[in-house]
């Protein structure tokens, strides 16, 4: 496992004393609160400055509402939102293929970047998070959020890595357990960031003259876009794709 750089980073902590704190505070009758404040008391006590935690939002929503748990740079993460880099975000992407925990300077060094990625990556590194760690969060469906800490400064090392990865994913459990988000697609269930805005507005009960209107696009082309997640579903009709598509978690 290798080395990211972190700010203020003690090198002479013991990981397990942090591990059993947090493991304490987050048993039993602790809720969000309880368990985001172990949460921030552990990166504090790794020296880590900032971090964020979100659900992954479905391909044509914004991330706004998706935040579990944030301490960004404000003015980075007011222009993350307001750009809605997420869906550009290499690290989000490079995590979700992997289904691993990804070292940014790592796992993107190699990349050929498109040009939104490369800003994204650049503007961040401007805004103090030069290298950072994100980590899957996996629910029974597959990948459901991701956790990411990040800065600048004296090395991370394996065992912090492997300390926050543990911390993560149980704390990603029990906000499972304290409120488990809507269903997720089936991995083997892909769908286009257009026929998903068009299945949205179907589920509202919009025509294809009206979607259309909506999206600047001809009734004929809402048609193909929904008989293409028709077939997809494997339905025959709208009233069945609807249901599917709140059964497979393409809709909420």
């Amino acid at each position: 496992m290798s080395e990211i750089n972190l700010r203020g980073f003690s090198m002479n902590l013991f990981p397990t004393a942090i591990l059993t704190d947090f493991l304490e505070t987050s048993e039993g009758d602790a809720d969000r609160d309880d368990l985001m404040a172990a949460l921030e008391r552990a990166t504090g006590e790794l020296g880590i400055e900032h971090f964020a935690a979100a659900f992954l939002p479905l391909a044509h929503e914004r991330l706004d509402a998706y935040f579990i748990w944030e301490k960004w740079p404000r003015r980075w993460f007011d222009r993350y939102l307001k750009y809605n880099y997420f869906h550009s975000d290499p690290v989000v992407h490079f995590v979700r293929q992997s289904g691993r925990s990804i070292i940014w300077s790592k796992s993107l060094k190699l990349q050929a970047l498109p040009s939104r990625s490369k800003r994204i990556m650049d503007e961040a590194s401007d805004f103090g998070l030069i290298d950072g760690l994100t980590i899957p969060l996996h629910s029974r469906t597959g990948i459901s959020g991701v956790f990411s800490v990040a800065g600048r400064g004296p090395k991370l090392r394996p065992p912090e890595i492997a300390l926050l990865e543990i911390i993560a994913t149980r704390a990603h459990q029990r906000l499972l357990d304290l409120a488990p988000p809507p269903a997720r697609p089936r991995e083997d269930l892909t769908i286009t960031k257009t026929e998903s805005e068009c299945l949205t507005w179907c589920a509202s009960g919009k025509t294809d003259r009206e979607i259309g209107r909506l999206t600047g696009r001809s009734p004929r082309t809402i048609q193909v876009h929904l008989g293409n997640l028709q077939r997809k579903l494997g339905v025959t009709n709208r009233a069945q794709l609807i249901a599917e598509a709140f059964r497979n978690g393409l809709q909420r």
